[in-house]
């Protein structure tokens, strides 16, 4: 392949490399900076405080992938960035797809293990803090919140209920399409919810299995998903 048709190939990076330039040199070491770790498509900037780090053996040019088309059905805007919180930790691989959006208060932190992956429609918010595991994988329209923004009051122990805390995604969860998962979850590893499904931190949860419904129920036991060998073919 020549040189030409390496730059047609990938002229999807370069339509906005400005804004990854800048991207990567306000926020990561020059060392990791000049290997243009993150690529972004179509970034829309709301806010750009606190800290970005790239915790991984490696760094590699586009290891993180922000914005790009995956998913024809959804709207073709890239991602919108909104960071006003402490962090967000990279631990490797990382792509999420179009009409994507990152909000962070000022305390937010969010860690992604290696190899996140979320074709498109992705809203994630952080106040408190959400940490995914290794190979985690989120369907399309996926909302994932730690904070529900308004406190309910308690009028007879007269107090407010909790209204956010952190959420900790297992390694090797998969959430089908426009899944939600709420403020104060904790999830086993090698989870599988079906879509549509809201997992709050009262949801029986268990390894291994398929869940789904409201409220959350183990619908199949003794199943995983093959990340590497998985895609059905219609030949």
């Amino acid at each position: 392949m020549g040189v030409f048709e390496r730059i047609w190939k990938r002229k999807s990076d370069l339509r906005n490399i400005f804004s990854s330039i800048y991207f990567n040199f306000k926020y990561l070491p020059f060392k990791q900076a000049v290997k243009l770790p993150i690529l972004l498509y179509k970034p829309h900037f709301l806010a750009l405080k606190g800290k970005i780090v790239i915790d991984a053996p490696k760094i590699k040019t586009g290891m993180i992938r922000l914005g790009f088309r995956n998913v024809s059905i959804y709207p073709n805007n890239g991602i919108t960035l909104e960071l006003k919180g402490e962090k967000i930790i990279f631990k490797g691989r990382c792509s999420i797809g179009n009409d994507s959006y990152i909000s962070t208060g000022a305390k937010g932190v969010i860690e992604f293990g290696d190899d996140f992956r979320c074709q498109a429609g992705l809203k994630l918010v952080s106040y408190r803090g959400v940490k995914f595991g290794q190979t985690c994988s989120v369907g399309w329209g996926g909302l994932i919140i730690d904070t529900n923004f308004h406190p309910i009051y308690d009028i007879v122990n007269k107090k407010f209920k909790k209204a956010s805390g952190r959420i900790e995604i297992g390694d090797y969860n998969w959430f089908g399409t426009q899944c939600k998962v709420m403020h104060s979850v904790t999830t086993p590893e090698r989870c599988i919810f079906g879509m549509g499904t809201t997992i709050t931190r009262n949801c029986e949860m268990k390894p291994y299995c398929v869940m789904g419904g409201s409220p959350v129920k183990v619908l199949t036991e003794n199943v995983m998903r093959d990340f590497e060998n998985d895609i059905e073919t219609y030949d």
